[in-house]
């Protein structure tokens, strides 16, 4: 095997690590901290060693006019996001969320079919139906008087960062992705500064290891698992040999909850885990056949 396609791997694995363990940590982090608060803080850590690799590579600064066209994609993909995600976490296992979210990228195609008028195979369609019986199991497992609300919460999250990444595509012509990520970090911490006092109490009154959790979330998950994604795609002969790593975030969240937190997720999950994971494979399955196909017309 090529030595780009090992590092691809290395760093594809370990960017799956840290955002698995995002869900782990938001459940210990939440113990001390509000929804808000939690999401203020994160996103303003982020934005600090964002800042920092920013100026540390030479990136061009944006103007203070551009700034508001990352208003919607700082709400969207991080200060909506995080804090609907925070919500969810209250509620729902690690390996529960992470599942729910891992449906963004069906979503994010739903979305873009009809924004960039791309158009579903039948194949994606099946996928899709198979994705949304498996959130169905989750949301009525228990009867429909009991739907757990952080099935909803949590399938807003995966609204909101797949809007997020249909907008990062409208923005691909004219900036990097390391200048959209960071500067709708730094919109969204804007957007949530005023939950600064009460994130400001809560640190007071939080003990250290809840703190520490705070910190790993905005550096790491954040931060650190963007700067390495973009290093696994650089090093990857095709994106698809990136993204199927993250095939395995749900069984690492799961292992991490159990590790950390003693966590165990229900029999709902595990079922309604597998018709999602199911779903996300044919899914990927038809993205390849028409990336397949779209190479054979062009070599025609």
């Amino acid at each position: 095997m090529k030595t780009g396609a090992v590092s691809s791997q290395w760093y594809a694995f370990a960017t799956v690590v840290l955002w698995s363990s995002a869900f782990v940590f938001t459940k210990v982090a939440l113990l001390s901290f509000s929804s808000t608060a939690l999401g203020f803080l994160r996103c303003a850590i982020a934005s600090v060693v964002l800042y920092a690799v920013l100026r540390c590579k030479g990136v061009r600064m944006l103007s203070w006019r551009e700034l508001p066209r990352f208003t919607l994609s700082g709400a969207l993909g991080f200060s909506i996001y995080l804090f609907i995600f925070n919500k969810g976490s209250e509620t729902l296992t690690a390996a529960t969320g992470c599942i729910l979210i891992a449906t963004a990228p069906i979503i994010t195609a739903l979305m873009a079919s009809v924004v960039f008028r791309e158009r579903l195979t039948r194949l994606a369609w099946i996928a899709l139906w198979l994705a949304f019986l498996g959130v169905l199991v989750l949301m009525l497992w228990n009867g429909s008087v009991s739907i757990n609300a952080g099935v909803f919460w949590m399938l807003g999250a995966a609204l909101a960062i797949s809007a997020y990444n249909v907008i990062q595509r409208l923005y691909a012509n004219g900036y990097t992705s390391l200048q959209i990520t960071a500067y709708s970090f730094f919109t969204a911490t804007v957007m949530l500064a005023g939950f600064l006092p009460e994130s400001i109490r809560q640190i007071e009154s939080a003990p250290l290891s809840h703190v520490i959790a705070v910190i790993f979330l905005g550096v790491f998950p954040s931060a650190l698992a963007y700067l390495l994604w973009a290093k696994a795609l650089s090093f990857a002969a095709t994106t698809s040999d990136v993204t199927k790593f993250m095939f395995l975030t749900p069984l690492l969240s799961f292992v991490l909850g159990y590790v950390v937190i003693s966590e165990l997720p229900g029999v709902e999950t595990w079922i309604g885990g597998a018709l999602i994971l199911s779903g996300l494979a044919l899914f990927h399955i038809s993205g390849q056949r028409a990336e397949r196909a779209r190479r054979a017309a062009m070599r025609h």
